[in-house]
Order: C-alpha cells, then sequence, then structure tokens
C-alpha cells in the first residue's frame, strides 16, 4: 500500500469518544450510534457503554456500571476509583485521538472530561442537560465552558443558556418516539398477565367497582422509605371504598422489589387486595391503570406520554427540603406541570402528601370526566411536541460536527 493510500485511509476513519452514565444513557446513546454507524461505515466508537451501545457497535473500554452509583455516600466512597478512572479515560481518548468526544447523562463525571478534552482542541458535546431548569441555575457557566455544543431534550431548555453562548440544539426526547399514545388498557393487562373481563374492565364506563391504579413510589431506596407506606395506605382505603380496585406496582429493581416486598408484607393487612408486585415492567404497568400515583421524576412523564392522569406526591428528608426549597426556580415539581406551565395535574409535597389529600385529589380527578379530558388532549399536545426522532436529530449535529474535522 502507498504512503498516500495510507494517509487516505487514516483520514477516512472519524473516532467518537463517548461516556455514557446509567442505563438511560446507554439506551439513549444506542439509538443515536445505531444512526451513525449506519451512515458512516469508517466510524469507531470506543468509551464507557453498556450492553446496549456494545450491541450497537461500540466498543465499550469500560462497562457503564462503574459510574451507576446512587447517592453522595456511595459517590464518596468511590471517589479515587473515579477520579482514577476519569484520568485514565482522558489520557486514552487524547492518545488514540478521538475527532470528538460526546458524554451521555453523568453530567459531574463528564463535564471534566469535556472541559480537559476542549482546552486540548477537541470538539465536545453532551446529550442530556442536567436540570438547571429546576435548580442550581448557576451550573450553566461552567456547563459552557467545559463544551461545545449540548443537545437538549426538551424545548424550554435552550432559553436557559441563551446568555452563556453555548451552542444548543433541542433535539426532543427518546422516550416519545418509543411510545404509543393511550395504548389499549385490556391489552396492556392482558400482557402483563392479569386474568381480565372485558365487560366489566372496559375503562371510563361507570363501573366504579373496577379501578385500576398504578403506584410508582420511586426507583431508589430512599424514596421507597418515603413513599411506600403512604400509597400503601392509600391503596387500602381506596380498596375499602371500591372494593374491585386493582393496584399494580413495578419495581425498578430486584432491590427495590425486595425492599417493596417487606412493605407490602408489614403494612398490608387484606390478604384478598388486589396489590400487585411486578419486577419492572413501569410502562405496562402505567398502561394498564387508569389512574396513577407518582413519586416526582421521570416516571411522570412517562405517564404523561401514555395519557395517564396522575397524582404526583414527593417527600424527602426535612433538612434536604429546607436547603432545596429556596433553590428551586419552578413553581411545578413534575415534568408535565413544567413543560405545560401550569398545575395540570395535582402535586402533594412534603407535608402536603397525606394519606387524606391523595385520596382527595385521586377521587376528584376520577369524578370529573371533562377534566380527565382536557388532560387527555394536554399529554398529548406534551407528546407531539416531544416526539422529534431524537436520534436522528442527534446523529444530524454529530454527523455535521465530524464532516468539518
Amino acid at each position: 500500500m502507498q504512503i498516500e493510500e495510507l494517509v487516505t485511509k487514516a483520514h477516512a476513519e472519524r473516532r467518537i469518544a463517548l461516556v455514557a452514565g446509567e442505563s438511560s444513557g446507554d439506551q439513549i446513546a444506542a439509538a443515536v450510534m445505531k444512526k451513525l454507524f449506519h451512515a458512516d461505515n469508517a466510524l469507531t466508537v470506543r468509551g464507557v457503554g453498556g450492553p446496549a451501545l456494545a450491541a450497537a457497535g461500540m466498543q465499550c473500554d469500560v462497562d457503564i456500571s462503574a459510574l451507576s452509583l446512587r447517592g453522595y455516600a456511595e459517590v464518596i466512597r468511590h471517589l479515587p476509583r473515579l477520579l482514577r478512572l476519569r484520568r485514565q479515560l482522558i489520557r486514552g481518548f487524547i492518545d488514540w485521538p478521538a475527532d470528538l468526544f460526546l458524554g451521555v447523562d453523568a453530567p459531574d463525571f463528564n463535564f471534566e472530561i469535556a472541559a480537559t478534552l476542549k482546552a486540548r482542541g477537541m470538539p465536545c458535546f453532551h446529550l442530556v442537560g442536567p436540570s438547571i431548569w429546576a435548580w442550581r441555575p448557576e451550573r450553566k457557566w461552567k456547563i459552557a465552558r467545559s463544551l461545545d455544543h449540548l443537545l437538549l431534550l426538551f424545548p424550554f431548555e435552550e432559553a436557559f443558556y441563551r446568555d452563556t453562548g453555548l451552542a444548543t440544539s433541542y433535539v426532543g426526547h427518546p422516550m416519545a418516539d418509543q411510545i404509543s399514545f393511550d395504548p389499549d388498557r385490556l391489552e396492556a393487562r392482558q400482557a402483563l398477565g392479569l386474568q381480565v373481563r372485558p365487560d366489566l374492565d372496559r375503562c371510563f364506563s361507570g363501573s366504579e367497582a373496577n379501578r385500576w391504579f398504578c403506584l410508582l413510589p420511586g426507583s431508589r431506596s430512599d424514596e421507597i422509605a418515603q413513599h411506600a407506606v403512604l400509597m400503601l395506605d392509600v391503596a387500602q382505603e381506596l380498596s375499602r371504598r371500591h372494593p374491585g380496585s386493582t393496584f399494580l406496582i413495578p419495581a425498578a429493581s430486584p432491590g427495590i422489589f425486595a425492599q417493596l416486598q417487606g412493605f407490602i408484607k408489614r403494612h398490608v393487612h387484606v390478604a384478598s387486595q388486589r396489590i400487585m408486585l411486578f419486577r419492572g415492567q413501569a410502562q405496562a404497568c402505567i398502561a394498564a391503570s387508569d389512574q396513577v400515583l407518582a413519586a416526582s421524576g421521570t416516571v411522570c412523564l412517562e405517564a404523561a406520554l401514555l395519557g395517564r392522569p396522575m397524582v404526583i406526591v414527593y417527600r424527602m428528608p426535612a433538612l434536604s427540603y429546607r436547603w432545596m426549597r429556596p433553590q428551586q426556580l419552578q413553581p411545578w415539581v413534575g415534568l408535565p406541570n413544567i413543560l405545560a406551565k401550569k398545575f395540570l395535574v395535582p402535586e402533594l409535597i412534603q407535608a402536603q402528601a397525606t394519606k387524606q389529600a391523595v385520596i382527595d385529589a385521586l377521587e376528584a380527578q376520577w369524578d370529573d370526566q371533562a377534566l380527565r379530558a382536557s388532560l387527555r388532549d394536554a399529554f398529548f399536545a406534551i407528546y407531539q411536541s416531544l416526539r422529534c426522532d431524537c436520534a436522528s436529530r442527534c446523529a444530524a449535529v454529530l454527523q455535521s460536527a465530524l464532516a468539518s474535522r
């Protein structure tokens, strides 16, 4: 092979350094990489990834589990290892060298990598912006110094970065691309393996005896500790009022499943009550329900994209709340309300989140058919605004950056 051919071959190869944090980042990034690999067979991607990215064709030098830590205590315990890993990644990406860096989630970890690589002249991108629109907006200045381009999932986020000079692109939310709006409830129940009678369980038929609820107490152990007893107390009171009611509880992980099993065993006093615990399958449980009771988080957006009316609750330790509350920028905490810029659904926070208040909110919502219809319309508008083929939009931005190298 001639020297000219070697140079041409080396020049033709394009390289992306990628660090994805958590399983959600693995899934989002994998969809983007599939688009890029399909368009460019000379592309190589390596770094930190999980099974979805590996299946898409990325060379995962470090497994994503290395970054999947929960809570400050766990991060502090693993801090020496994390700092060592970050140094190794930076050195490896520079020596390789990569044409650009893409971080997905894990902002505290990824922004430090990006800042170092950007100072070396490598274009740095990040997918999934931190929630500066909810609290600590001053973070935007550090983000702007660390990155060249930020890819955002929500349409209102770009305005927060306008005065920083950072390039941003709204790419839509991948969850909206993957979900069918307002799926059939009976089909969802049958998919979960539940025995249903279509003549009794057809939703919104006016039958008070057959209401289905999805309880979503959180995805972390500390959230379960705050919300599980409240939600089980609500379920038992609603079962007393409406004896045919069914309550579906998806557990986010094996550890959460065991934790919820313990709460159910200790706090559910009537064995005949239809409280059903599932391993995962949150989307199916939401789709199977008539109403959702959720701890504030991404599951609230998921419920809205599935067209299900909900009541949002959230509790945290009092000291944490007193510290965070003054830094909160929005009057809302739930994503459906933030996206609508109004209280579409009730939010019961801290001391407001009592059994009676939750029951009253659920019952009022159920009894008002016009309200439920308006919620469905509002949720569909959110669904349409977020359904933008996120993976293709992200891939287009990255392809443009690679072409300019």
